[in-house]
């Protein structure tokens, strides 16, 4: 299973850990950990399943490419971080 971690900033918001969660896609790895912590979807996704513009996902170190259908492969023993962007001047 991947490894799924959440960074401290959004772990001030919803209690989250550090998990393993199923899935051969960032969507299905995504589904699997928002099982075991739910409030954190709504940080993390928009309504309609996409993800949020001021949020970013990593896949063993690389950003993801399809924010809409979160379609990217993750690896059996990959891990995926979530975390805001940041943005401002």
């Amino acid at each position: 299973m991947a490894t799924v971690h959440v960074t401290p900033n959004l772990q001030r918001h919803v209690a989250t850990e550090t998990a393993s969660a199923k899935g051969g896609t960032v969507h299905e790895v995504l589904h699997s950990y928002f099982e075991q912590y739910p409030t954190l979807r709504g940080y993390v996704l928009e309504d309609g399943g996409s993800l949020r513009k001021h949020m970013a996902i990593f896949v063993d170190g690389s950003v993801i490419h399809d924010r809409i259908k979160l379609s990217d492969p993750v690896s059996v023993n990959g891990e995926v971080y979530i975390m805001q962007s940041l943005s401002g001047g």
